[in-house]
């Protein structure tokens, strides 16, 4: 192979690889977030969905609680991608590590979560692909998961720098002291109520 077609230099092919990889991340998730889209405005216009709302009050109460939950799981994981991808246009892959190591993590949980309780609204049915697309969906979603790395890894990764940001910094000039806010609530839970604070009290609406 000719000098002239070699990238960047000579041995800087691991550079360019990892240079890949932020955005390769930001491509994964914001399928992830497609995936649980799809799965969401499959469910519920289905009829087993619209079914289950009418069939009784625990399980029309359930089902609105995850779709509802559903909704905000993928926004706010979209969200995060967003910001993870804005930071890296912006101030580079190297200062948004903590952001695409969250979206790593968010992302294909809020997936497998999302897929998981498609597949259990339909019972098993959502496993044959024909009632449900959560059994077909759920098998890449799962493996996003071990993909870009283990879950611990990243969240690893995001513990240490959150730990480093506050290391030799005061607590009692970042918000106060823990030990005299604990201190602080034990004296006051053990202070006896007067009469007048109980009268105040009750006359709270």
């Amino acid at each position: 192979m000719p000098k002239s077609n070699i990238l960047l230099g000579e041995g800087r092919g691991f550079e360019i690889a990892q240079g890949r990889l932020g955005p390769g991340r930001i491509h994964h998730c914001m399928r992830l977030a497609g995936l649980a889209e799809r799965t969401l405005g499959t469910d519920v216009p289905s009829g087993r969905a619209a079914a289950s709302l009418w069939a009784s009050p625990g399980r029309a109460t359930v089902t609105l609680e995850r779709i509802a939950q559903a909704r905000i799981l993928i926004d706010q994981s979209r969200l995060l991608t967003m910001r993870a991808a804005e930071m890296m246009d912006t101030v580079g892959n190297k200062a948004a590590r903590q952001e695409i190591a969250m979206i790593k993590v968010a992302a294909p949980n809020m997936a497998c979560q999302i897929v998981d309780w498609a597949i259990q609204l339909f019972g098993g049915g959502g496993t044959n692909n024909v009632s449900s697309p959560g059994g077909l969906l759920l098998r890449p979603a799962r493996l996003l998961r071990l993909a870009d790395g283990p879950d611990e890894v990243h969240r690893n990764q995001i513990a240490m720098m959150e730990v480093k940001k506050y290391r030799g910094t005061d607590p009692a000039a970042s918000g106060g002291n823990l030990h005299a806010v604990v201190a602080g609530t034990a004296v006051a839970a053990r202070r006896p109520m007067t009469l007048q604070s109980s009268q105040r009290g009750s006359s709270r609406p």
